[in-house]
């Protein structure tokens, strides 16, 4: 038994050091990502338009190869029937008057059939020439889509420079003391001021005053708000920097939750049992016993 309980203790550390599939925010190569922040939000968006712009191009290309192989064999028809009545004409051209007139007018008639068809399949050739030069005109060329990747590419860069500067900028929030804004930060979330709750311990955090607490209080007002892969992503960043906190039990509670909310029951029940085994006095422990299967 004594065995037992020492191994249901570990049980937390062990979940959060795996990284269970719930805490898997900000993963922008994810099925189904979640808990970005604005840049990765910004260049998930880009990402998916090149995506889309790919599998356009391809179908661009699959339709150019299409039309020009309708092209080629279009050319070789014509340039066939082009022989054809050249040397019907040379023929008539040399029997002369040696034809009756039946025989003359039947061959006239083949040449101008002829050439009736190769007049047809020119158009229809024309025809396919104009469809390939819509099909530039509307799609992007190879060089256009390289060139949107580049100013992708740009745009990415310009945007990290700018979050860089903003950084360095002064704001009102910089002329105040870590502790003062650790204060109003308490403050705001009490009043249930998220926005604000949130900016000010997202200051604390670049500043690395006391960050597990600002991230644990981030996600316990994302939780609050239902924003349960966000809420997951700070439970999971404040635990992995300081697990002994004396809110590890709600933390841990709040992330089961989260997690059951998000159909992920299998991870929510490991998280039930490790908060009854690892804090079985606690009110978390016994609202985890009525969540368990």
């Amino acid at each position: 038994m004594k065995y037992l309980l020492v191994a249901a203790c570990l049980i937390p550390v062990a979940l959060l050091g795996a990284e269970p599939s719930a805490f898997g925010a900000g993963n922008i190569e994810s099925d189904a990502p979640y808990g970005l922040t604005e840049s990765e939000q910004y260049i998930l968006k880009n990402k998916k338009r090149l995506e889309n712009i790919k599998k356009e191009t391809r179908m661009q290309d699959n339709k150019v190869e299409s039309i020009r192989e309708r092209m080629d064999g279009l050319q070789t028809v014509i340039e066939g029937l082009s022989v054809k009545s050249h040397q019907n004409r040379l023929a008539l051209e040399a029997l002369g008057g040696e034809l009756s007139n039946d025989g003359d007018n039947s061959l006239k008639a083949k040449i101008e059939q002829n050439h009736e068809d190769i007049v047809k399949l020119k158009e229809a050739l024309r025809g396919l020439s104009e469809m390939l030069d819509t099909i530039h005109n509307n799609y992007l060329t190879k060089d256009d889509y390289n060139l949107l990747v580049d100013e992708v590419n740009d745009l990415k860069q310009s945007l990290a420079t700018t979050l860089k500067s903003s950084k360095r900028s002064k704001t009102p929030l910089s002329s105040m003391s870590s502790q003062t804004v650790a204060q109003k930060a308490q403050a705001f979330f009490d009043k249930k001021y998220y926005t604000d709750a949130i900016r000010y311990y997202e200051h604390l955090i670049k500043k690395n005053y006391k960050p597990a607490y600002a991230y644990y209080m981030i996600g316990e007002m994302n939780f609050r708000r239902k924003k349960y892969k966000e809420a997951l992503s700070y439970f999971k960043e404040s635990a992995s920097r300081y697990d002994k906190a004396k809110y590890m039990p709600i933390l841990m509670l709040h992330s089961a939750i989260s997690m059951e909310k998000m159909g992920d029951g299998d991870n929510a029940q490991s998280f039930y049992s490790a908060i009854v085994a690892k804090y079985p006095n606690s009110n978390e422990a016994k609202e985890a016993e009525k969540r368990m299967r």
